[in-house]
């Protein structure tokens, strides 16, 4: 629990302490009122304000009519304007409760702009048949560009809108599936922004990031559907602080949903009834499922040469992109143990396409490499989708043992093309076997040595168990399966 000290035992206060002792450990409570100090309520003692500058914690400032004469004292006195925050009460579905508030969000005032000039398409905002949805996502994602693109491409009655901070979406998704691109730079055009913005028939959310979180009361009374999408990412690296945050946005939405079982159990288990009735499975569908039908023989026997790949040699793809967290020395030390028989199989390719500001480890994973007796090749120059199909069809075996994940559409990939996939026992890829999808688990990525010797040596009668796979895979992570979930969440 965070440490904090409460300012006020008026009315307000002794109605909010009791909540606010169950998220958080209280050190004391504070107050102006003199015949108070030395007192005790809730077990709490009852402090003069001035002793607060010798703690270094955030203070809750209980009182709604003087919160800000009260800011400013504690201001002056020496408290810096970081630790101060209010705490108000509001009302999700049938509960009513009370969260915390940074200063710095609640005395943010709005700009004088209109909300047409943070449209960079610059378009007014009109009445419209259509349904009005507006996409949430402040950074950009290949995953928001694939669901206005595919879904707007299935559904002509929708209107799509897009709240970010990332002005590149302009150039990175056919903005003739938006109407509207809203950009902010910081919380206060955000605060602009949403105050301006009409009702809308549906708001839906990529990841619960934190910018929402502050703003959750506005956005619910911007849209009759509010849904919200967890990822692997805001959920298992958020910190206990930032997931009880977000939490209240969970509270007032209408429906959450994930990408895998795992990690709907996870959430169920740490946020209970605060998700209970509206949580349900939700994949983004994998847009270069529909270019490999056509990928032809020819196109892989191109890949590969353009790429300098052997032709003559197991493919093994190790990670997926340039991050640290595909363990990419582990995986190498676990090759190096192969037996030289096996070696002289396998091309280990390192796909680090993406994301940018990696050479200095790229450079790292060459020169690890350049000290082995394995054949490779590291790809870094950007793949269309076209190309991302032709690699999936060339690639014979995947090791995929990154730190945390929740579903990588890259590892669906590989299994809808037959390749023979090695994951992390601890990824959350339960459902997957559950519905019938064949891969193989390693417990640490040691064990790969074992298992690829294996592979490597038997890889027909590996390929054979692979040959569901395709057929799970495509009813599973399609547009064409799942544009019309998406559909009935916004109507």
């Amino acid at each position: 629990m965070q440490n904090i000290i409460v300012f006020g035992v008026g009315q307000m206060g002794r109605l909010i302490i009791p909540h606010l002792k169950e998220k958080h450990h209280i050190l004391f409570l504070a107050d102006n009122d003199s015949t108070q100090w030395g007192k005790l309520f809730e077990g709490y003692s009852i402090k003069s304000p001035n002793e607060i500058v010798a703690y270094d914690c955030n203070v809750v400032i209980t009182s709604k009519k003087y919160g800000s004469e009260i800011a400013m004292q504690l201001q002056h006195i020496g408290v810096h304007r970081k630790r101060l925050c209010f705490c108000r009460g509001y009302r999700a579905t049938s509960i009513y409760t009370y969260e915390v508030y940074p200063l710095l969000v609640e005395e943010m005032s709005c700009t004088n702009i209109p909300l047409v000039q943070y449209d960079i398409l610059h378009n007014v905002e009109c009445e419209t048949t259509h349904i009005k949805v507006m996409v949430f996502c402040s950074f950009f994602s290949v995953y928001t560009k694939q669901l206005i693109e595919n879904m707007a491409k299935r559904y002509q009655d929708i209107e799509f809108s897009l709240l970010t901070a990332a002005k590149e979406c302009k150039e990175k998704i056919a903005t003739d599936k938006l109407k509207h691109i809203y950009c902010f730079e910081s919380m206060t055009d955000l605060k602009t922004i949403l105050e301006q913005l009409p009702l809308y028939n549906a708001m839906q959310l990529l990841w619960i990031e934190q910018e929402w979180a502050y703003f959750y009361q506005l956005i619910r009374k911007k849209t009759k559907h509010l849904n919200l999408n967890i990822g692997g990412s805001d959920f298992y690296r958020a910190n206990t602080e930032e997931r009880n945050f977000k939490k209240k946005l969970i509270q007032c939405a209408d429906k959450v949903t994930a990408e895998t079982t795992g990690i709907i159990q996870d959430v169920e288990m740490y946020y209970k009834d605060v998700v209970h009735n509206k949580i349900g499975l939700l994949p983004f569908g994998i847009e270069v499922l529909d270019f490999m039908h056509f990928v032809k023989q020819e196109d892989q026997y191109r890949f590969k040469k353009d790429h300098h790949i052997s032709q003559n040699k197991l493919v093994v793809t190790c990670g997926h992109n340039a991050a640290k967290e595909h363990q990419h020395m582990a995986i190498i030390d676990a090759l190096c143990a192969l037996p030289k028989e096996i070696k002289e199989k396998i091309t280990c390719v390192f796909p680090m396409t993406y994301p940018s500001g990696m050479d200095t480890y790229i450079d790292e994973v060459h020169s690890r490499m350049q000290g082995t007796d394995i054949d490779y090749v590291i790809l870094t120059d950007f793949m269309d989708f076209q190309e991302m199909a032709e690699y999936a069809m060339i690639s014979d075996i995947m090791i995929h043992v990154q730190t945390t994940d929740q579903l990588s559409s890259t590892m669906l990939e590989e299994l809808y093309a037959e390749s023979i996939v090695i994951a992390g026992s601890w990824l959350p890829y339960q459902s997957l076997h559950e519905k019938g999808i064949y891969f193989l688990d390693v417990n640490t990525i040691p064990d790969s040595t074992d298992i690829m010797k294996d592979v490597v040596t038997h890889v027909e009668a590996y390929r054979d168990k692979c040959k569901g796979n395709k057929k799970i895979v495509w009813e599973h992570s399609s547009w064409d399966e799942l544009a019309p979930k998406w559909h009935a969440l916004w109507i």
